[in-house]
């Protein structure tokens, strides 16, 4: 899907990099302490030469929150699971963001490339009597598009850089890039994922042996005096059995978004392949002299349109799909990074 702009990564990359660097710290020396506190701590995960994972950029955010609040963040309790999976959640989510966006910003700048060589072409055509000066100008059209384009891109990356920063105390260039395929998770993976659902969601396993344990206390302690009451015993039930709705409803919920992120998804990449097929034969006949500049320009920008808007469905559908395990208690990209009790599992 990305090799139109595979060769010309490593430059774009090396733009990006100089450019946050600039805009973010404002100077190359001026990371946060509590970043350069991780870095001493843990030099092989977080030193600001290397880039880092996502799974590893979702542990420092981890460890930071513990730094800031250690007796909420590490507690079990039902508030502190709720806190740090929305924590957790918000990361990864600007960590998928971020990623689409230096996707787009290295696709327009491709593009705007690309056109600006086409001009190159058309311009030599013109001198040699083979082409029109109108030709020509049309072409200009087509090249502020794409330096637009870049513009837009650019200013999309800054955004999400500084929430990344913001939620991560890192710089975005040292977000490693995330290579993942969305991928539809087969009928039996779903169906298992909805049952590990209603026995972690809102930390149903754990309450259930603490509720079942106290009340058999209770039981016992009310024999001795003659005074059972079973009524406790159901009403112990009725909320297990709520829990488990809440949570077969709030998976039915994530799935539903997760399903329409993939059809989405998989919409504009059929539109992508077939914008591309439609470039390479216009490049084909631009180079031969069968169709025009502008024409092949269009096809050029209807392409990197296409690609640009699969960059941002795929980092929508990944998250969806993140989400799901994350309801289960069998986060795949937050495998010891979170506490069991954090997690909602035992």
């Amino acid at each position: 899907m990305t090799e139109r702009i595979a060769e010309d990564i490593a430059p774009a990359a090396v733009f990006v990099r100089r450019d946050l660097e600039t805009e973010v710290c404002g100077r190359r020396g001026g990371v946060p302490a509590v970043q350069r506190e991780c870095w001493s701590a843990r030099p092989g995960v977080a030193h600001p030469g290397q880039p880092l994972a996502l799974e590893a950029v979702l542990r420092h955010v981890l460890q930071l929150a513990r730094a800031c609040e250690p007796s909420a963040i590490s507690s079990i309790d039902a508030a502190a699971g709720v806190r740090t999976a929305a924590l957790l959640d918000d990361a990864l989510e600007a960590c998928l963001q971020l990623d689409a966006a230096r996707l787009q910003l290295q696709n327009a700048i491709t593009t705007q490339r690309e056109v600006e060589t086409v001009s190159e072409m058309l311009a030599a055509r013109v001198e040699a009597g083979q082409a029109t000066r109108g030709e020509q100008r049309k072409l200009e059209a087509g090249l502020n598009l794409s330096r637009e384009a870049v513009t837009g891109a650019l200013h999309g990356w800054s955004q999400t850089g500084r929430r990344f920063t913001k939620l991560t105390h890192l710089l975005p260039v040292q977000l490693e890039c995330i290579v993942d395929t969305l991928g539809p998770i087969p009928a039996e993976e779903m169906d298992r994922l909805a049952e590990a659902c209603l026995w972690t969601h809102a930390d149903v396993h754990l309450s259930l042996r603490q509720r079942a344990r106290a009340w058999t206390d209770r039981q016992t302690g009310s024999a001795r005096h003659g005074r059972a009451k079973p009524e406790d015993f159901n009403v112990w039930v009725a909320r297990i059995e709520q829990a488990r709705e809440q949570a077969a409803a709030d998976f039915a919920c994530a799935r539903e978004v997760y399903l329409q992120a993939i059809l989405d998804h998989d919409r504009e990449h059929a539109s992508f392949v077939k914008s591309r097929s439609l470039r390479r034969i216009a490049e084909t006949n631009f180079r031969l002299g069968a169709r025009s500049a502008t024409e092949f320009t269009d096809a050029l920008l209807d392409e990197s349109r296409r690609l640009q808007a699969v960059f941002l469905l795929q980092a929508g559908g990944l998250l969806a799909k993140h989400r799901l395990y994350a309801l289960a208690g069998e986060f795949p990209v937050l495998a010891d990074v979170a506490e069991p009790g954090a997690r909602g599992v035992d």
